[in-house]
């Protein structure tokens, strides 16, 4: 290759003529002029071909302005060609209709050797945070060195014990002081703050479990279990709660969920100090233990009340403590008895039930 070659005479022109509106650093420029001359001569090759070609035996140090030149050089000889074909878009002597993008935003003043941008693909909505990773904030104005309470917000049930705890993604929207509590592998529960007196220890609000098999008597586990099969629908469920011994359920209610369909019931005990809380109502599908609180608990006599969703990929059970008197676990922690403690919570309780959401996993 010499400095009479077709190409490099182009080049010349083209700093030249161009160099004023598109410039290439001092170093590009010399090492370009520097190297064209001592560049291996090859087979003359045409087209595209040609300029590969050459571009492979330039060193490293001039290739980007090698490039760089041929690039702006190749936009401006097509320009020139479709000026002189008589043809654009629109018919002849059509204007050229600005694109979406210059009418949106102004140039910004670069470069013709400027590389297009990669698309963007429009991503969706980033998943919301677990009850596990939620920030920390104070329950109350007395609650000086929050580590309790979580901030109010949008949140999904902790995955524990792994990705496939639940039938579904479950989001819930917390108000502010509540907290999380991982009652057993398969279960996630929020509750509301038990004041200065009972911090992290009320034992009121909603808990969610999965449900595997079932105890045909959660006072006696030596009756065995009922196989998670035979119970798999909110009917075969709340059936097999009914029969329980020692426990009495009110006539299941339909109830929908974020549009799933199940049952709303609830259950009582009619011998409180049967098997206090070594009781289990079922297994979940991670295998913890669903327990009896707080039908029973330390003597108490709390109704539960249980909506058992069919999710289209399994059973999900919300339990709630949907009454307003003082809980067994806060009546252990010395809280007096009161019958309208948590009456002011109910309203909040409701909220969060209603602002239950469920999403198809993938896969």
């Amino acid at each position: 290759m010499t400095h009479n070659d077709d190409f490099i005479a182009q080049l010349e022109d083209y700093f030249e003529a161009f160099d004023g509106a598109t410039p290439l650093p001092d170093r590009v420029r010399d090492a370009i002029r520097a190297e064209l001359p001592s560049a291996r001569q090859v087979r003359p090759r045409t087209g595209l071909l040609r300029f590969y070609t050459m571009l492979s035996n330039v060193p490293a140090g001039a290739r980007l302005g090698v490039a760089a030149a041929a690039v702006v050089l190749a936009a401006v000889l097509g320009a020139a060609v479709l000026n002189t074909n008589g043809s654009r878009v629109g018919g002849p002597g059509a204007a050229p209709t600005p694109s979406p993008s210059s009418l949106s935003a102004p140039s910004t003043g670069s470069s013709a050797t400027s590389l297009p941008s990669p698309s963007v693909t429009e991503s969706g909505p980033a998943e919301p945070l677990t009850l596990k990773a939620a920030p920390i904030a104070a329950c109350d104005s007395t609650d000086v060195g929050p580590t309790t309470c979580v901030a109010a917000g949008t949140y999904q049930l902790n995955n524990w014990p792994g990705p496939n705890t639940w039938p579904v993604r479950v989001t819930i929207q917390l108000p502010a002081g509540w907290f999380d509590w991982d009652a057993a592998a398969g279960m996630d529960a929020a509750l509301v703050d038990g004041g200065p007196e009972a911090r992290g220890g009320s034992g009121w609000g909603v808990l969610f479990a999965t449900v595997g098999d079932v105890s045909r008597d959660p006072c006696d586990l030596a009756k065995g279990v009922i196989p998670a099969a035979q119970v798999n629908t909110p009917q075969k469920l709340a059936a097999a709660m009914a029969a329980w011994p020692k426990f009495t359920a009110t006539s299941p209610q339909p109830v929908k969920v974020d549009g799933r369909n199940g049952l709303k019931l609830q259950l009582s005990s009619t011998a409180p100090s049967a098997c206090n809380a070594s009781g289990t109502l079922w297994r979940t599908t991670s295998g913890g233990a669903m327990n009896v609180y707080p039908m029973i608990a330390s003597g108490a006599r709390d109704p539960g009340t249980f909506e058992i969703v069919d999710t289209g990929n399994g059973l999900l059970v919300i339990r709630t403590t949907d009454f307003a008197q003082t809980t067994p676990t806060e009546l252990e922690a010395g809280v007096a008895a009161n019958p309208t403690r948590h009456s002011g919570d109910l309203a909040e309780l409701h909220a969060i039930l209603d602002s239950i959401r469920f999403t198809t996993l993938p896969g």
